[in-house]
């Protein structure tokens, strides 16, 4: 799975306007409703809150990665947010957050997320990668920086 199979234009919400976590969230799931993805957010946000309450969705480094199951997606459904200023979410290494990847799974097949969330995570291991998506002022700009990370990935495979 490439990570251009799930971010595309429509996918990715630059800039985001939420300050704070929870608002943080519902943005991401309002942009999947105004998409006619979902038909209303009220549930999956309780979900995702009720998460957020026992472990944090931040992984670090300004990233966090919400995720829930939805009876509503037939299959991994994704939104990256984009927040210039950044937002807390409760990071380990106590950053903010500027990279929100929220994953919608199905009910009956959770774990498609986990592959998906591991190859994000590849790509923004890079600092660089990770500034420059930080940085970017559309979602063009986002595809292209991932468009050029997963050809740049697949010619290492090769070699390999």
């Amino acid at each position: 799975m490439k990570l251009q199979d799930k971010l595309i234009n429509e996918t990715i919400l630059v800039p985001m306007k939420a300050t704070s976590k929870g608002c943080a969230n519902q943005e991401l799931l309002t942009h999947l409703q105004t998409m006619k993805i979902l038909s209303t957010t009220v549930k999956l946000f309780a979900n995702i809150k009720e998460q957020e309450d026992v472990f944090t969705s931040s992984a670090g480094r300004g990233i966090a990665y919400p995720h829930s199951t939805s009876i509503e997606v037939d299959k991994l459904t994704c939104v990256l947010g984009i927040s210039q200023k950044g937002i807390d979410y409760n990071s380990p290494d106590c950053q903010d957050c500027h990279l929100i990847l929220l994953t919608l799974s199905p009910v009956g097949d959770p774990t498609e997320h986990r592959k998906f969330i591991a190859r994000f995570r590849s790509m923004v291991q890079n600092s660089a990668i990770r500034s420059s998506l930080s940085e970017s002022g559309s979602s063009g700009e986002i595809i292209n920086i991932i468009s050029q990370w997963e050809e740049d990935n697949e010619k290492k495979e090769e070699l390999l």
